[in-house]
């Protein structure tokens, strides 16, 4: 309903002047309330409706101050209703809010997830995803930091929907892997089987985007399927910046890498590593081959020339 005419049944409901259809569509609106649980708003939520039903009063009192008590009354009684009008439908609003099922997995843990709809995911160490609770509504999940696979079941009537970060992928049954971790530069997303579209892109089976967050830019390269044997508990790093290595070493190992010299934060990383290996040892490996050292201290560990 318009703005306008809101409030222009509100006003005649106050004044005594709605007909039977306005007032019962008043009371209606009134008792649609009775039994919903309210959400609890926060110190700033209540704040700001604070402001906003004293700004409504005050203006209406300052605009009217030379009439009679009663319209003074009326104007201000109608700012509130409307104002409470405002916030009944924020609290609707905040109550309608989409529910997430939150699943993690924790460093060096990967999970399969095996979804209402049928669809199967497989989540890789240290990955995060927020998946609607109601899938009959809206198949759709987001992926907070991390990388999954998808075995999505076909739905042609609802398609289903991954968004991570700055891209969209929707399909509507196919297999295909992503990589979004948070704190990456790159995004990938590759397709096994089927086809996708993400954002504006449409890629098919054995096709890969790889997304810059940097640039904004995405490019459409042949499916690296080397990257697929994380499944297989295996870290693969293809031309892996010192940034992206250090993340994926930390969430498969939980060693924290770091390095002082601009050579060694500037080499970029290749190799394949068994996740089952000892933490300093996948990082020996890692030294070596790239020709460096490390110091450790715990699961510290230093690079250097």
């Amino acid at each position: 309903m318009e703005t306008k005419k809101l409030k222009r049944i509100f006003r005649q409901y106050l004044l005594g002047h709605a007909g039977e259809k306005e007032s019962g569509t008043v009371d209606h609106w009134y008792s649609s309330f009775d039994g919903m649980s309210v959400p609890e708003l926060s110190r700033d939520e209540e704040e700001m409706i604070r402001q906003e039903i004293w700004g409504r009063i005050s203006l209406q009192l300052r605009e009217r101050r030379t009439f009679f008590l009663r319209p003074v009354l009326t104007g201000a009684a109608a700012a509130v209703l409307l104002a409470a009008a405002g916030l009944a439908w924020f609290l609707v609003q905040r109550s309608a809010a989409p529910a997430f099922t939150v699943i993690t997995t924790a460093t060096g843990q990967r999970k399969t997830v095996n979804m209402e709809d049928g669809t199967r995911l497989v989540m890789n160490a240290g990955s995060t995803v927020r998946i609607y609770k109601d899938l009959s509504h809206e198949r759709r999940l987001s992926i907070d930091d991390g990388e999954v696979f998808f075995d999505v079941k076909q739905g042609p009537d609802k398609p289903f929907i991954v968004e991570s970060g700055p891209l969209t992928t929707t399909v509507l049954g196919t297999s295909f892997n992503i990589i979004a971790y948070k704190d990456v530069q790159r995004l990938h997303v590759g397709v096994v089987s089927g086809k996708v579209s993400v954002n504006t892109s449409i890629l098919t089976k054995g096709q890969e985007l790889v997304y810059d967050r940097k640039t904004g830019k995405g490019k459409v390269n042949p499916l690296d399927e080397s990257l697929l044997e994380w499944q297989n508990g295996n870290l693969v790093l293809n031309d892996a910046s010192f940034g992206e290595m250090v993340i994926l070493m930390q969430k498969n190992f939980g060693v924290a890498i770091t390095a002082d010299q601009p050579d060694v934060r500037e080499t970029r990383y290749t190799t394949e590593l068994p996740v089952t290996m000892d933490p300093v040892n996948a990082a020996e490996i890692l030294a070596a081959i790239h020709h460096l050292k490390i110091r450790t201290n715990g699961r510290h560990v230093l690079l250097y020339k």
